[in-house]
């Protein structure tokens, strides 16, 4: 996919800005300073903020700082006032006849004092259906799975923010967790078997929900511990059994003191069986507790603060604060709902076995006043609760033990379907490796143009998550040359999806790239302008005045006081 052109109108049609891009190679946008030397608030790289937008980024991008959380009055104002639309144009880089028409509108609320976004995306001339970004992600990357997100590869290829100008490979939130990097680095490279990577996440997530309720069923004993206390209660309980079977008691009293004993089974039974509605109930109330504190309803302020936060570094949060509460809100409750239901019923069933208990106890203790009539049987008596009580805990032991094996099974049973598609991940990166060494041959050459140093891009297979990592062949990973490097890494990265025939992105924009030493940047603009793809760059006049007619062909806008972005 190729920018072709980018415009902005007001909502009453008049045009705002209009751009177009240079199918290949530099686009630059140039800041001219006045005679005063300013080039502030022109509006600079909000070019590149338009781009991210019309690809599903936040509006707040556009009037807020995300460093300072402060807001651009007369930018804010200008959107509220103008409402106006947004609309880039792509082609596409395989299919020459087709383009692609990406339309967001912005519409102001009043009465709330904040936006909302109307959302088109039209090829050729027929209106795709479905979901914005979703349907972006397809056209952008050709691929309809879920994971890994269009706002998650989408920095990739605009770096905008500090965390995605200073970091090669990690430029989403820095809080973002290795197995999503795991992902999107597979994805970029065209790792064929994308589906395991789907699969490899879903076990992961039942694993660590499993291994959470043997943390609470082990909080006292683990299963070598139960195992070993049963046969304790084994031993025991065939003593008290060998005292009882030869005590001796009158013939007279013998069907009392069998049904005494089928008493004492069905007794023992109904408290096993109230001992394990208890273990479950203990576990559902321990997950209804944890799913209670997951509903939003104070603090908001701290909760406000760091989605905010990652509203600034995500971009992917395409629902409102209050949308997503209450969607969040919502989706625990339907889960407490049926955790409470079951709760009910296990509260039923409690209730119905407490009643037999109490039944069969108070037949119990007939008989054994009965036979107690008979003379001295205080000792069978006492024999028979001891029995009573060592079953007891037995029971309790076995039903824990039982608990622990059938959780302990199920995760032997995820790790082993991991282990499974681990080493068909592994097969696959043969082909993946093959990939990689293309992307590397201009990488390695680029870095070289730029630093006389051959940087690479490697991975470490034997940590889990998968490791990426870019290193130099002396073994460094070549501090104080981000900017260029990663420049580098971009530009080499549009060499091998050509390569590789893929249908992706064939542009970068970058930011803040007047950090680079000036004898790199005309070396770099010398690579952009080399590469089947769009280099798209803000930069100062005076930092390219040296070699400004070289490069004035590339430059698609002009920026100064006077002829500010919005045009305001």
């Amino acid at each position: 996919m190729f920018l072709e052109s980018l415009i902005i109108k007001d909502v009453f049609e008049n045009n705002i800005r209009s751009v177009k891009f240079n199918p290949n190679g530099l686009n630059l946008i140039v800041g001219i300073p006045e005679k005063d030397g300013s080039t502030n608030n022109i509006g600079k790289t909000t070019l590149i903020r338009c781009i991210d937008f019309c690809l599903g980024g936040k509006i707040e991008q556009l009037y807020e700082d995300k460093e300072f959380k402060t807001i651009n009055d007369d930018i804010f104002s200008f959107l509220a006032k103008k409402q106006p639309y947004f609309e880039i144009i792509l082609s596409n880089s395989i299919q020459k006849n087709i383009k692609y028409k990406i339309l967001r509108k912005i519409i102001y609320k009043h009465e709330r004092k904040d936006f909302s976004i109307e959302n088109q995306i039209w090829s050729n001339d027929t209106l795709i259906e479905g979901d914005f970004k979703q349907k972006l992600k397809e056209i952008l990357f050709n691929n309809h799975d879920e994971k890994p997100t269009l706002r998650q590869l989408i920095p990739k290829f605009i770096r905008k923010d500090d965390q995605q100008i200073n970091n090669v490979l990690k430029f989403l939130h820095q809080t973002t967790k290795k197995a999503i990097y795991e992902k999107i680095h597979l994805f970029l490279f065209d790792f064929k078997a994308k589906s395991l990577l789907s699969s490899k996440g879903e076990l992961e997530h039942k694993l660590n929900h499993k291994i959470g309720i043997k943390k609470a069923l082990t909080s006292r004993f683990n299963i070598i511990d139960l195992k070993q206390i049963l046969e304790i209660n084994k031993k025991e309980l065939e003593k008290l059994y060998q005292q009882r079977d030869n005590f001796q008691i009158d013939n007279k009293y013998e069907l009392e003191e069998k049904e005494l004993e089928e008493i004492h089974l069905k007794l023992m039974e109904v408290k096993n069986n109230i001992f394990n509605n208890n273990l479950k109930k203990s576990i559902l109330t321990k997950q209804l507790n944890e799913l209670c504190n997951n509903i939003f309803d104070s603090d908001m302020q701290s909760l406000k603060l760091l989605y905010d936060e990652a509203n600034f570094y995500l971009d992917n949060l395409h629902k409102s604060f209050n949308e997503t509460v209450a969607f969040h809100n919502k989706m625990i409750t339907n889960e407490i709902n049926y955790l409470n239901n079951r709760l009910d019923k296990i509260e039923t069933d409690t209730t119905q076995l407490l009643c037999e208990k109490n039944i069969l106890y108070k037949q119990y203790s007939d008989l054994l006043e009965k036979l107690s009539k008979t003379g001295s049987l205080a000792e069978y008596t006492k024999l028979n609760e001891q029995i009573e009580k060592l079953i007891e805990e037995k029971g309790k032991n076995e039903s824990l033990l039982n608990e622990l094996e059938k959780v302990e099974k199920e995760i032997n049973d995820i790790n082993t379907k991991l282990s499974e598609i681990k080493e068909e991940i592994n097969k696959n990166l043969h082909d993946f490796d093959n990939k990689l060494a293309i992307f590397n041959e201009s990488f390695s050459r680029y870095s070289k143009i730029l630093y006389d140093s051959d940087f690479f891009l490697s991975y470490d297979v034997e940590k889990d998550p998968i490791c990426f990592y870019t290193k130099n062949v002396t073994g460094n990973e070549g501090s104080g040359k981000k900017q260029a490097t990663i420049s580098a890494f971009d530009l080499a990265y549009i060499d091998f999806i050509n390569k590789a025939n893929l249908n992706y992105p064939h542009f970068v924009a970058y930011d803040k790239i007047e950090v680079i030493d000036i004898e790199k940047i005309d070396k770099l603009f010398e690579i952009s302008n080399s590469i089947n793809g769009q280099f798209i760059v803000p930069i100062l006049y005076d930092k390219i005045e040296n070699f400004y007619e070289k490069y004035k062909n590339n430059i698609i806008l002009e920026l100064s006081d006077s002829n500010k972005f919005f045009r305001f």
